[in-house]
């Protein structure tokens, strides 16, 4: 079975990662991940709590390069029910965690300690009939509390990890910066996409409004980083024109869509200071990229995603299932291609499942062409939406609230997530379950009163 970071011999004493001015080479990497490999066995579950850390992520390389092994990435942002959740419906015969983090799993037996991260060998026995096309799960809904993921395979994020070398044209002399959660699909992307094309990775939990962050940048000479909409709104606010270092060649920007405004605001600096702006669309599905918009066609195809990347398609489909084939004409869009995920998993049985879904993403976003063929998104089919970059099922919201007995619906009005309710006097209420349920600020939580009998329309 092929390695999927099996090239880091080739860079050997190049540095990969940085963190508080502690270097880690590549040959270093290697080293630690060949005995992190000799403490976990064969034909078994992991489950990777995730932090901006180098030692979450050195260890994440060593269990990505243990063959028969299935690895299960969830962010330290989660709550501990949500860990229990997960710790139970998968079991996991190993959990590599923070430190800080060992109290919660008393019953596990620590069998390797690896600087301020550490392995825990739990009390459960192998599991049988493994299907090790399961590489990775990544979460579908993690601030929803669900535990259902995405199950990936080692071709899917391997194809797609060259796919975004090849058209981002990484080098080994790139440098870029985390500026969002390892533990989610997208920072995860630009995490592989660095490491397999042997660049330099600045790890960092500092935010774009500390000074450190724009200190390191300098001094680093970062070349890119990528964002959600969010984070490139905030950049707006702090004028990132005055901000921009000549080192920085390019911006990524994913996790929804941004306003206009900010596309054109965005679009005039990086034209002004020759920075190349991808605007891209994904989905964790798609492991996790579908297409980008080439920046030599940002302000003729203004407001686009783009083309999808080489090897795959992009299809729009009518209420009928009939493709569309015409400029403007709206439809669902379906994604193709060898990225595309096996299945869903709610639990450990279904890591005994093959692919499911055939090279066939349906999306539930609604999209049209322009008559370059570029792609525009118009919006969800469904309740699932993007707040801040993370998906959050709004179907499970109602669900939790209705346990609550709050009889709700969900409307996602960006930025405001609006709660439309007949109980009288528990508005105070349903925000701070809906914050503590969703982990949103409760600023961007409206409760909204509903005069009518029925909650089928807005």
């Amino acid at each position: 079975m092929a390695i999927f970071f099996n090239n880091f011999s080739k860079f050997k004493k190049r540095t990969a990662l940085i963190e508080n001015n502690i270097k880690v080479s590549y040959d270093e990497i290697d080293k630690n991940l060949k005995i992190l490999q000799k403490k976990i066995d064969d034909n078994s579950v992991s489950l990777l709590i995730a932090e901006n850390n180098i030692n979450f992520i050195q260890g994440y390389i060593g269990f990505l390069s243990k063959n028969k092994n299935i690895s299960i990435i969830a962010d330290e942002s989660f709550d501990n029910d949500f860990f229990n959740k997960i710790f139970n419906e998968y079991k996991p015969n190993y959990i590599f965690l923070p430190l800080r983090l060992r109290k919660f799993f008393k019953l596990c037996k620590s069998i390797f300690k690896f600087s301020d991260y550490i392995i825990l060998k739990t009390p459960f026995t192998k599991h049988k009939n493994l299907n090790f096309e399961n590489f990775l799960l990544l979460s579908t809904s993690g601030t929803t509390q669900n535990p259902k993921f995405v199950r990936l395979s080692r071709q899917n994020i391997e194809i797609n990890t060259k796919n975004i070398i090849r058209y981002l044209k990484i080098k080994n002399n790139h440098i870029t910066i985390t500026t969002m959660p390892l533990g989610y699909s997208y920072g995860l992307s630009i995490l592989n996409s660095h490491l397999k094309a042997g660049a330099k990775i600045i790890v960092t939990k500092r935010k774009i409004f500390e000074k450190e962050f724009w200190k390191i940048l300098k001094s680093e000479k970062v070349c890119s980083f990528g964002g959600v909409p969010e984070f490139y709104e905030f950049l707006q606010k702090l004028n990132f024109k005055k901000r921009v270092e000549k080192s920085l060649k390019y911006i990524t920007q994913a996790g929804g869509k941004l306003s206009f405004e900010s596309l054109k605001y965005f679009g005039k600096v990086c034209k002004e200071k020759k920075i190349k702006f991808y605007v891209m669309y994904g989905q964790t599905e798609a492991s996790p990229r579908i297409s980008y918009l080439d920046w030599n066609n940002f302000f003729k195809s203004f407001g686009s995603v783009g083309k999808a990347l080489t090897g795959s398609c992009i299809v729009l489909k009518d209420k009928k299932g009939k493709i569309i084939n015409k400029a403007d004409k709206a439809g669902e869009i379906y994604f193709y291609g060898k990225n595309v995920f096996l299945g869903y998993a709610n639990s450990f049985k279904d890591l005994s499942k093959d692919d499911e879904v055939k090279g066939e993403l349906i999306t539930g976003d609604i999209g049209r062409y322009d008559k370059l063929k570029n792609l525009y998104i118009l919006g969800r089919k469904d309740k699932i939406v993007k707040i801040f970059g993370k998906r959050c099922n709004l179907g499970d919201l109602e669900d939790f609230l209705k346990e609550k007995k709050f009889l709700v619906k969900c409307k996602y009005n960006k930025p405001f997530l609006e709660i439309y309710t007949k109980s009288i006097n528990e508005e105070k209420k349903i925000k701070k379950f809906s914050s503590e349920f969703l982990k949103l600020n409760n600023n961007f939580i409206l409760i909204r009163r509903k005069k009518s009998k029925s909650f089928k329309e807005y």
